[in-house]
């Protein structure tokens, strides 16, 4: 059996999780369960997307992710599958892929519309994570292959969000937050490998409003109260402050657009 991976925004209170765990030990006896995290923010597709992007590589080459932040539960959405290399995915046709299916360096994923197939399960309305996703998990950790399962679609079909990629403009680079971690670092939608325009020099809050933000290693690089953008171990850039929160200095949340500005043109490593 392939290992199966959840990642929801259902939290840990509510008997959710232990209701999806139990239908896949069900469903698929003898899968490895593996939580990547319950606590996504509710509807929190972005930081979903993020969590997902950043884990999938660390996963055994078979895994099958299942994913569920899905605030349109219950409607026509779409099922969505896709395959990247030897792993598989599920998730609403919300953004949720976004991420991973533009990882710099990944070949191209095929991707499926399980909409038909998943419509077969006697489903709440409102639990889809139990009464869909496990199920097509299970099918797929059993051995089934997504092909078989629904329909070829295009990365063009499917839902795309404008906070996954970074729009680049004359003299800045607009971003956003994805998500703020346990020491309030701002993780960026600004991959590893992405080329900075020009040097970093400041950080737009707001019309009129700029602060002075420094490239760095490692936090420790910062001065007291220094905000300053450095690479994660995510393979994201984030926003810091050294043994402080970026969130709370910078006033800033997950979904929130930050604008970073160039001091002159010209390449940046």
């Amino acid at each position: 059996m392939r290992a199966i991976a959840l990642l929801t925004d259902f939290g840990l209170t509510d008997p959710y999780v232990g209701q999806m765990h139990a239908a896949l030990t069900r469903l698929a006896p003898g899968a490895p369960l593996i939580d990547i995290s319950h606590q996504v923010e509710p509807f929190g597709t972005a930081q979903a997307a993020f969590f997902l992007a950043a884990s999938a590589p660390h996963f055994p080459r078979d895994t099958v992710f299942l994913c569920v932040v899905d605030p349109r539960v219950g409607t026509s959405r779409r099922i969505l599958g896709a395959q990247a290399g030897t792993q598989s995915f599920l998730a609403p046709d919300g953004g949720l892929l976004d991420l991973l299916l533009d990882t710099p360096g990944l070949p191209p994923a095929y991707i499926f519309d399980l909409s038909a197939v998943a419509a077969e399960y006697g489903a709440s309305a409102t639990f889809h994570g139990r009464d869909v996703f496990a199920p097509l998990a299970a099918r797929l950790s059993g051995g089934e292959a997504l092909a078989s399962l629904g329909t070829p679609i295009s990365r063009e079909a499917v839902v795309q969000q404008t906070w996954a990629a970074p729009l680049l403009e004359d003299g800045s680079v607009l971003a956003h937050v994805l998500h703020v971690d346990h020491f309030g670092n701002c993780v960026l939608s600004l991959r590893q490998g992405f080329l900075f325009a020009g040097t970093v020099a400041a950080l737009s809050l707001g019309p009129g409003e700029s602060i002075r933000l420094s490239r760095a290693r490692a936090y420790a690089e910062l001065g007291p109260g220094e905000p300053g953008l450095l690479l994660g171990s995510q393979g994201f850039f984030e926003l810091a402050v050294y043994q402080d929160s970026a969130a709370t200095r910078l006033t800033l949340m997950p979904g929130d657009p930050v604008r970073i500005l160039y001091a002159e043109a010209g390449p940046q490593p």
